[in-house]
């Protein structure tokens, strides 16, 4: 199963070097360059973050038979920030609005 898991960082990786490709074309040199970007510490953290999760969906899916092959397990490890991100916002849209809150959120996705 640690292989598996092992697949799965290198995907989340692999979807962390695809967004740095991305953000370093649109802006035209590293994204994470202080006072316009985050800084490097913080891209270093988030990168490690990602793969965690990536870690962490991975070897669920793994330990309940869903992922069989490596490359599964490269592409749900890839996949998993995405996912996660979006089921968190469904959470949040679904639960009640708290002290303050109007209700009024168009939902998860949507600009409100």
């Amino acid at each position: 199963m640690w292989q598996f898991v092992v697949w799965g960082v290198m995907g989340a990786a692999a979807n962390r070097t695809l967004a740095f490709l991305e953000a370093n074309r649109r802006v035209k040199g590293p994204p994470w360059r202080y006072p316009k970007g985050p800084g490097g510490r913080y891209y270093l953290f988030a990168c490690a973050l990602h793969c965690a999760l990536a870690a962490m969906v991975t070897s669920a899916a793994a330990a309940s038979d869903l992922v069989d092959a490596p490359w599964l397990a490269f592409a749900c490890g890839a996949s998993a920030p995405a996912v996660m991100a979006k089921l968190g916002r469904y959470a949040l849209w679904a639960l009640p609005p708290g002290p303050g809150g109007d209700g009024e959120d168009d939902g998860p996705g949507r600009a409100g």
